[in-house]
Order: structure tokens, then sequence, then C-alpha cells
């Protein structure tokens, strides 16, 4: 008994201490470091590459290259008097083209045989590359009237061809020769002739080639010939010669009905050239004419 007080006293006198000391403590509680909030970095974006121009390629513009132009040599008139032209020289009569590029026809292959020419004696009626007959380029019109004399006549031929009337020089009723000048204007005595044409068939030249020679023949003094046409230049006929007289322009007379005395290939381009031709085609005009400018 004694001994059960005993403990009961022991227990409430801990249980005092207990009390005089405080609360029970509680258990530690487990300190979490404080989380150290991050510091946000600012993200840099990378520029966007800036795009180089490509440099445009250079295109090399090569210059075109310059069509050859075809002209006579200037002839040689040393022999007249030597007084200035005007400074506008009269327009040029169409002569053959120079175009590039034509379709050909070959020539005949076998010529017919043709007779010897007879050159022209009479230096009247001779062809050069300086004149017809007694006309001679660069010549005043008053000149030759002094010149031929009695007998002769000048009528005007208006529109004798595109651009161009013309004086018609003739004798007893037939035409000689004409000196062809631009439409609209006047023929004084104290202009000069730039131009003469022929279709009389009693002018040559020294060779004896005139109107009326066959095409043929002519080629035995002048060498193979080569008809040409041009369709922008009203379809004008002309024949030129290996070996072609400077200053003179030979135009065909076609025969019968046909329009042409060559034989052109089917095409469309404007200027054709043929080395075939009718054989009894003959030489229907010769033209003799000074270049841009005629100068005594």
């Amino acid at each position: 008994m004694k001994r059960q007080i005993y403990r009961t006293l022991s227990l409430l006198l801990a249980i005092g201490l207990l009390n005089a000391c405080g609360k029970k403590p509680q258990p530690p509680t487990a300190l979490n470091p404080p989380t150290a909030t991050p510091t946000p970095v600012a993200t840099v974006q990378p520029s966007p590459p800036v795009a180089t121009p490509t440099p445009s390629p250079t295109v090399a513009v090569s210059s075109p290259k310059p069509v050859p132009q075809v002209s006579p040599s200037t002839p040689s008139i040393s022999a007249l008097p030597t007084i200035t032209y005007p400074s506008q020289p009269p327009l040029s009569i169409p002569q053959p083209s120079a175009s590039p590029i034509p379709p050909t026809t070959k020539a005949n292959p076998k010529p017919d045989p043709l007779s010897k020419l007879n050159p022209a004696t009479d230096p009247a009626r001779q062809i050069t590359t300086v004149g017809i007959g007694e006309a001679k380029i660069g010549m005043t019109f008053k000149e030759l009237k002094e010149k031929v004399g009695s007998g002769f006549e000048f009528p005007i031929k208006p529109s004798f061809i595109e651009g161009f009337d013309a004086i018609a020089v003739t004798k007893a009723g037939t035409v000689q020769y004409y000196i062809p000048y631009p439409t609209g204007t006047n023929f004084t005595d104290s202009d000069r002739i730039q131009h003469l044409l022929t279709d009389n068939p009693n002018y040559r030249t020294q060779q004896g080639v005139g109107p009326g020679t066959p095409i043929g023949q002519a080629t035995t003094v002048y060498g193979g010939a080569t008809l040409s046409m041009s369709k922008e230049n009203e379809s004008r006929e002309f024949i030129n010669f290996d070996r072609h007289p400077n200053g003179l322009a030979f135009r065909p007379k076609p025969l019968g009905k046909r329009n042409f005395a060559g034989d052109y290939p089917e095409s469309n381009d404007d200027y054709l050239k043929t080395q075939k031709y009718d054989k009894k085609a003959a030489i229907g005009q010769i033209t003799v004419s000074c270049d841009d400018k005629c100068e005594p």
C-alpha cells in the first residue's frame, strides 16, 4: 500500500515538474532552404540576316553590225565646168537593193551560144559611166542644149517613174534619153544633170551592151548576171553583173505576159535574187547616176 502511494506521488511530482518547465516541446520541423527565384534573363533573338542584294548580271549589248551599203563610185567628170552644186541634191533614182540574205535560184546550166557584141563607135550614141551621148553628169541643162544644137526637143514627161518627172531629149520624134528630176520641182537651164536614163537600143556601152541586148549576151563581157527584186521597192527588178560597171544601173525587160525576167524562188522575204532567168530576156533600161553629191 505504501509502495503504491509512493508510486502515485512520484508520478504526480513528475507531472508537476513537467508543467513547471512549460509545454511539451514539439518535434523539430525540417527547415527547407529558401528557393532562390532565378532572375529572368532576356533572351536575345538573333537579328534576321540582311539580304545581300545580288547584282544583276550585266548583259553585254553588242552594237549591230552595219549593213554594208553598196553605192556606185563617183564618176569622173573632170572635163565639166567647175561650178559647185546646190547643197540639197535631188532624190536619187531607185537603185538595186543591197539587202542581204535573199534566197537564190541557181543559174541556167548551159546558156545558148551568143553572137559577138558590137561596141559603140559614135561618141554621140555611147553610154559611159559619166553620161549618155552628149549629155554628161554635172552638165547644166543649158549646156546640154548648146551641145546638141538644133533639131532636138525637150518635152516634159510628168510622173515618169515613182517620185520623178523627166525631160525627154528627143530628135525627129524619137526619145534619145531622159533627164529625171524630182516630182514637184522645175528643171531650169541652170540646173545640173544628176541622172540620165535611156531605153533606146541605138545607145550602147563601150563593150556593146545597151537596151535590147540579151542578158545572156551581156554576161560575155560583164560576167555572170544576178537578177534581184525588192517588194518594198515597188517590185522593181535589176541586173547585177559580176564585173558590173560603176555608175550604171541595168533593168531587165520581161517578155510576153511575164511580170519578171528572173525565175525567183517561193519566199515571203521582201528581197529576192536569182541567177536563173528567161533566156530570151533582154536589158530594158540603163541609168547613169552620180553619187549622193554630184560635183563637176
